[in-house]
């Protein structure tokens, strides 16, 4: 168990740290690319996709197909598989009962790679929106995203990508990679020698 309590501010990755999504994300976009492209592309560009978690959409898909009628036919139809079933994704383990306890206490920001509108519709349609003083998202990278926002050290990030760790890393915040249902293949090994990351399974496992 992880004490947060000196914590004044703590940043959420979205997928596969507060909804069980990665898997569901990378069907769809699997889904979208086989549209465009043939089984075997669109399988080996959806390992890459998901190996980027963190990286907003837009960014990730117009660097693997240079056509551009083909990158924007993948994005609309990925968005639109994503408004789909995206909505009825379940929350990971203790992640409801932590936010709610945590909001009492902490100033909270949602921090995402995932389309901006996309998330600010699920955190309504699953009631936890007044939650988060923020919720942030792509098209802006994560980086771009907090760059305004007013940070109050000691921080805590919690995130399953290395793109949460980098992150983490450039602003200064105290680092937990939650790995249940992380996408991130390697991680054990990455992480082998980095110090001061800590490392959990699900949020039932952090104190607010």
């Amino acid at each position: 168990m992880i004490d947060c309590s000196q914590y004044k501010q703590m940043i959420f990755d979205v997928d596969g740290v507060i909804f069980d999504s990665n898997a569901l994300k990378a069907d769809n976009i699997r889904s979208a690319a086989a549209e465009f492209v043939s089984r075997q592309e669109a399988e080996k560009f959806t390992e890459w996709f998901t190996g980027l978690n963190g990286i907003p959409r837009e960014i990730k898909v117009h660097k693997w197909f240079v056509d551009e009628s083909t990158a924007e036919g993948i994005l609309e139809s990925y968005t639109r598989r994503n408004e789909e079933t995206l909505y009825e994704v379940a929350f990971t383990a203790g992640a409801r009962q932590l936010l709610e306890t945590a909001s009492k206490s902490h100033e909270l920001i949602a921090l995402s790679g995932g389309e901006v509108g996309e998330v600010r519709t699920l955190f309504e349609r699953k009631g936890i929106r007044s939650y988060f003083r923020e919720v942030l998202g792509g098209p802006k990278t994560k980086q771009e995203n907090l760059a305004p926002v007013r940070l109050h050290h000691p921080l805590l990030y919690v995130g399953d990508s290395r793109i949460d760790y980098e992150c983490a890393a450039e602003i200064g915040a105290d680092f937990v990679f939650m790995a249940a249902y992380t996408q991130f293949s390697g991680w054990q090994s990455y992480f082998a020698g980095e110090t001061g990351v800590r490392i959990i399974q699900t949020l039932e496992e952090l104190r607010p």
